[in-house]
């Protein structure tokens, strides 16, 4: 989506500059006679899409410092009744306990892909036991419709 958004919000911007450039060398080089004037429209400006990665490691790091409020707090609506503080902090606990990954050591650089309309960032992460991946899902506002602890590798559906 944003791929073809951005390039839709520099196709737009080009074209108004256009429009003003020709708007205005017409009527310098010719006098108004018929008494309407031609107003040309402001470029338009595509806001740009919150910074996802810097979102996800914001994330990481409440999971790792136990701040599950401050993170149930951002899902969306679709997640907000099945993952609250206590189920989030839950799935912490069984992915370093009883999954086999062990204690949260540190984490390697985001990746960012676009799935359909959602922005999706896998951090790798270095945990005690083994490696692993944390995965959040982001809408367009920044909401986060999806949160998991994977084992290292698996793929972005």
């Amino acid at each position: 989506m944003f791929n073809r958004l951005g390039k839709f919000g520099v196709a737009v911007t080009v074209a108004s500059s256009a429009l003003v450039l020709v708007t205005g060398t017409v009527s310098n080089a010719l006098p108004d006679t018929t008494g309407t004037a031609v107003v040309a429209r402001p470029p338009v400006t595509v806001p740009s899409p919150p910074p996802y990665k810097q979102l996800a490691l914001k994330t990481l790091d409440q999971v790792v410092k136990g701040n599950f409020v401050a993170v149930s707090a951002r899902f969306d609506e679709s997640i907000r009744q099945e993952g609250n503080p206590a189920v989030l902090a839950n799935a912490w606990k069984e992915c370093q306990d009883q999954l086999g990954f062990g204690r949260h050591q540190s984490h390697g650089a985001p990746r960012q892909v676009v799935s359909g309309d959602r922005a999706v960032v896998d951090i790798p992460l270095r945990m005690a036991k083994q490696p692993g991946d944390f995965r959040v899902v982001f809408d367009g506002q920044g909401h986060i419709e999806g949160l998991w602890f994977l084992k290292k590798g698996v793929p972005v559906p």
